[in-house]
């Protein structure tokens, strides 16, 4: 693992295997919006949603393209951008901030429009990993957190103003070649305590075995890497439960997510399937860095299971 990213991404061949993504997710106290710009071999594609954590009505929409048809770079700060029928997205890079830019139409007809821009401290660091499962099969993943935003979010004529002092965005870099079957739960905590930014980074089940994890907390932007598996409590099939997340060793982690609303996808096609749920809510408990301990109370985040035929 390494505190900024260090791996290109170089992948070649291996069809249907590799799979590419970049996913953000911008979030605060009032709502989510999330892009997702992927290309798993047989399938490319845009993904946008907006959920209001007050009317807990998800506004969504998928642009289809041909694979191979979308740039997804090599290395992890790079542009990225996406023109479709019904979607337009610019996620452009520059020193010291990202601007965001996206416009389009969710499957049920609302108008989402975003204008806004992520800052990026300075000596901001994240949480890289190459996970091996075979001499063949492997993940690299390139997790950001709690990167301060400002802007707007414009959906049916209802503006949602992305305030730096609580809205945060989260990026999960990924390329690999995956197995045909996965299985996976993730889990992110983001926001402001105690005058410190955190960014909590739980992952689980897709590592297991590999002597990898994806586990780590951010405060203010310094990496503490949690050397261990997490352990996940959660009642699959009934989402709005609490979902409890603990570091049993070294007791880094110990959080409970209660959720607001769950959101569901699925996508079957025979063969190939995919699907699951993200939990998004308030985070409560504490995390432990430096001899520290630090309560948290309403941070806000998500957790979440999927599972894969790809």
């Amino acid at each position: 693992w390494s505190r900024t990213p260090l791996v290109r991404a170089n992948l070649r061949g291996r069809w249907p295997r590799k799979k590419r993504w970049n996913f953000w997710n911008w979030i605060g106290p009032r709502f989510v919006f999330s892009v997702t710009l992927a290309d798993v071999d047989y399938a490319a594609f845009c993904q946008v949603t907006f959920i209001d954590f007050e009317t807990r009505r998800p506004r969504s929409a998928l642009a289809l393209a041909r694979p191979g048809s979308i740039p997804l770079p090599e290395h992890v700060a790079r542009t990225v951008a996406f023109r479709g029928r019904s979607l337009e997205y610019a996620n452009v890079q520059d020193a010291g901030s990202i601007k965001v830019d996206f416009s389009g139409t969710a499957a049920d007809g609302t108008p989402i429009a975003a204008d806004f821009v992520v800052r990026t401290p300075p000596a901001q660091e994240s949480l890289n990993v190459v996970v091996p499962w075979s001499p063949s099969l492997f993940q690299l993943n390139s997790k950001h957190n709690s990167l301060p935003c400002e802007g707007v979010v414009t959906v049916g004529g209802m503006r949602y103003r992305l305030d730096p002092d609580v809205c945060h965005a989260v990026q999960d870099f990924g390329r690999g070649i995956w197995p045909y079957r996965s299985f996976w739960n993730w889990g992110v905590a983001t926001g402001v305590q105690h005058g410190l930014r955190i960014g909590v980074n739980v992952g689980g089940k897709w590592t297991t075995g590999t002597g990898v994890s994806e586990n780590g907390i951010l405060v203010d932007g310094r990496l503490h890497k949690i050397m261990e598996d997490v352990r996940w409590r959660y009642e699959p099939g009934d989402w709005m439960r609490p979902w409890r997340v603990v570091a049993e060793r070294s007791r880094m982690v110990d959080l409970t997510l209660e959720p607001i609303v769950a959101h569901r996808t699925r996508t079957n096609l025979g063969l190939l399937a995919t699907g699951g749920v993200c939990s998004f809510g308030r985070w409560h408990g504490t995390i432990r860095v430096d001899g520290r301990e630090l309560p948290v109370r309403n941070l806000v985040g998500w957790a979440e299971e999927f599972a894969h035929r790809w």
